[in-house]
């Protein structure tokens, strides 16, 4: 019985781990450019939706800026021609407001609206949707 038990516990652990490593992957695929001090641009990649784009914006903040999950994050500039990438799309956040539009309250995810904004640990969650969901 402890056997079947470690047994079952070592192959959750596995299961996780390589869960997270895929993540992380693709979380390092995700082109990003800084563009200023505040502004960032997250470039497009195929099948691209709002929550890749968000991920990416999380990212940028936790993983290659090193601050803190409670930083917010502003869409500035809406999905459309990339401004570092010709040819591609791209979505320029900010860790700023200023400029900005007042934020609308929303139910949904959105890379269409100025202002837009989460904190980086919301846009977080979208990179274990958008990369280790169910392609059955």
């Amino acid at each position: 019985m402890l056997r079947s038990f470690l047994c079952a516990t070592t192959c959750a652990a596995l299961m996780l781990g390589m869960a997270q490593a895929s993540t992380q992957t693709e979380e390092d695929l995700i082109v990003i450019n800084r563009l200023n001090d505040t502004d960032f641009e997250v470039v497009q990649r195929v099948n691209f939706g709002a929550a890749e784009f968000w991920c990416g914006a999380a990212t940028f903040v936790e993983r290659r800026s090193g601050l803190p999950e409670t930083t917010a994050i502003y869409l500035k500039r809406p999905r459309g021609p990339s401004l570092t990438s010709p040819g591609r799309d791209g979505v320029t956040f900010s860790l700023s407001n200023d400029g900005l539009p007042a934020a609308q309250p929303r139910n949904t995810l959105t890379v269409k609206e100025a202002g837009a904004t989460v904190k980086s640990a919301h846009a977080r969650r979208f990179c274990r949707d958008a990369f280790t969901r169910s392609t059955k």
